[in-house]
């Protein structure tokens, strides 16, 4: 699964880290309707797939939610660690770098 374009001043991007053993694991989608993500102050959407890794799964949130709940978002997160969740990563853009001349 290829994922969509992503707009950082729309939305900040969380790079959640699943258990092998979590039902979500095989069902990464279905993290944004457990009970405690259901019933917390933020809307928590799926992405996708982080290139070839299996376990690492990208969501997203309004940055206008974020910048308001993320120590809720943390907290609300950290209840499903570390049955279901082993780490929780804020993606931040970066500027791609070309090289100069023949390094490599």
């Amino acid at each position: 699964m290829s994922i969509p374009s992503m707009d950082y001043t729309l939305n900040t991007y969380l790079a959640i880290t699943l258990a092998p053993t979590s039902p979500y694991f095989a069902a990464p989608a279905n993290l944004v309707s457990a009970q405690v993500v259901q019933s917390a102050p933020f809307q928590l959407a799926y992405v996708g797939n982080v290139g070839a890794l299996q376990d690492t799964h990208l969501y997203s949130i309004p940055k206008s939610q974020y910048e308001q709940v993320k120590d809720q978002v943390n907290a609300v997160l950290g209840t499903l660690k570390p049955n279901h969740i082993r780490s929780i990563d804020v993606q931040v853009p970066r500027q791609r770098a070309k090289r100069a001349g023949g390094e490599l």
